[in-house]
């Protein structure tokens, strides 16, 4: 659950008049807090001989001193960074370039977006990944059938093994993971061509629907799988089962009811929206962290009122928002494709629906604090507001598309106009209290709206 959380130090050797001290410190922290604390390190008079030359400074070599209001981590200094501690009156020059190829070829190599060897891994890591989606998308092609779940289960065994050879023997765990998680993808295809072959024409909904739960069944075994053989990033393990599970209620929906796959959707979407709810406190006991209950009695106000470890809180914390970040984004993804998958019926329930899961994903990515957590909350509310605009006019005439083609560059201009003014503002409470009623309502609204599209009033 600790997995990828770092102390927020930088640790720098620094080159002293007599000697060289490896030291590690805050990386939020300004320079002027910690240079007594490096001079006293430096040496035993060197704080009382600053005062005869105006103090002390630090600089790369070859560079201007250093800006000591400012922190580690806004200087950009790597750990294993060389600073030269220097009198403030005869800090050294800087470096003066006698020939302009070196000039530039020392520039480009310092620019922080230039070519690294980490970068190169990640690439390739992109690549390998991109070529796993270019193999499943062939076996999901129309074929042999039985063909298919031989070369299908050969790519889970690789993928399960070359996931535990990254993880613990390699010590490549990026690579580990991802082998993991598409370990969980060739699961859910071998789910469903053990079922049958997607592409038998005619197929009823029920047959669609054993199909996308032998999908979400196998693919939550997968990531379950995954996660035993990786043994790390619980989160990503977590967040996939999440979207497996999804696919398997959707599944059980159209199998056991007969509906067909826009309908439900708008079931899963509900039950997405419901388990949102508890994602917050679900995320807090994930991290290990537990709130006492609250006291009913004088005598129990004496009870757990004992200090915490700053360090494992800090900790856990940050697990806490990790769990939360892994659980939104699978959130978002599943209440995408519930917005793509309603809106391929263009009917009037699926298109309020639609409006109102939008909006309620809008309103409620207002409350959360992580940028990873709102983004998985704003970007699948956006493209369902993008969707019920063109949806709709791509079905109707000219006319109707170049008024959404106005209406859409009107709404661009405000939302630029709003990127001008809002950010940064503070609003008044009563704007924040009308949001969460409005939330309110858009909530309950939801519940009668899936209804409406699984065609319950209709009985």
């Amino acid at each position: 659950m600790n997995e990828g959380l770092t102390v927020d130090l930088c640790r720098l050797t620094i080159r002293a008049p007599d000697r060289v001290i490896d030291l590690a410190v805050p990386s939020d922290i300004p320079l002027a807090d910690l240079l007594p604390v490096i001079v006293h390190h430096a040496g035993e008079d060197l704080d009382e001989a600053g005062l005869d030359h105006e103090g002390w400074i630090l600089q790369r070599v070859g560079g201007t001193p250093l800006d000591a209001d400012i922190t580690a981590a806004a200087l950009g200094l790597p750990d294993g960074e060389q600073l030269v501690l220097r009198p403030r009156t005869t800090a050294l020059p800087a470096v003066r370039f006698d020939n302009l190829v070196d000039a530039v070829s020392s520039t480009v190599r310092g620019l922080r977006h230039g070519w690294s060897p980490e970068i190169s891994t990640w690439v390739l890591r992109v690549m390998f990944g991109a070529t796993l989606v270019g193999c499943l998308g062939l076996l999901a092609a129309p074929g042999a059938i039985g063909s298919r779940i031989i070369v299908t289960a050969g790519g889970l065994i690789l993928t399960l093994a070359g996931a535990g050879a990254a993880a613990r023997s390699v010590g490549d765990r990026p690579t580990g993971v991802l082998l993991g998680v598409a370990a969980s993808a060739f699961f859910a295809l071998g789910g469903v061509l053990v079922v049958g072959d997607p592409w038998t024409v005619p197929r009823t909904h029920g047959q669609a629907g054993a199909e996308l739960l032998a999908a979400g069944v196998a693919g939550t075994v997968g990531s379950m799988a995954g996660f035993a053989v990786v043994s790390l990033a619980a989160v990503v393990f977590a967040a996939t089962g999440v979207i497996w599970l999804a696919f398997a209620a959707g599944g059980l929906v159209m199998m056991v009811f007969g509906q067909p796959l826009s309908q439900a959707a708008a079931a899963v979407a509900l039950a997405a929206v419901v388990f949102g709810a508890f994602v917050p406190m679900l995320s807090f006991s994930l991290s290990g962290l537990k709130l006492p209950p609250l006291p009913t009695n004088a005598e129990q106000l004496q009870e757990g009122i004992e200090p915490h470890n700053g360090d494992d809180i800090t900790l856990r914390s940050a697990a806490t928002d990790q769990w939360m970040n892994g659980l939104h984004l699978a959130l978002g993804v599943v209440c995408s494709g519930c917005l793509v998958a309603m809106l391929t019926d263009g009917g009037l329930p699926h298109l309020v629906t639609a409006a109102l899961l939008s909006l309620l994903m809008a309103l409620h990515g207002r409350n959360l604090g992580s940028a990873w957590q709102r983004l998985a909350m704003q970007v699948p509310a956006m493209l369902g507001a993008l969707l019920l605009i063109l949806v709709p006019t791509g079905q109707a005439g000219s006319f109707s598309r170049l008024v959404a083609s106005a209406g859409l560059l009107a709404l661009g201009a405000l939302l630029a106009t709003l990127s001008w003014t809002v950010p940064g503002r503070r609003l008044l409470p009563h704007w924040g209290r009308a949001g969460d009623l409005l939330q309110s309502a858009v909530a309950v609204g939801l519940v009668p709206a899936v209804l409406w599209v699984c065609g319950l009033y209709q009985y």
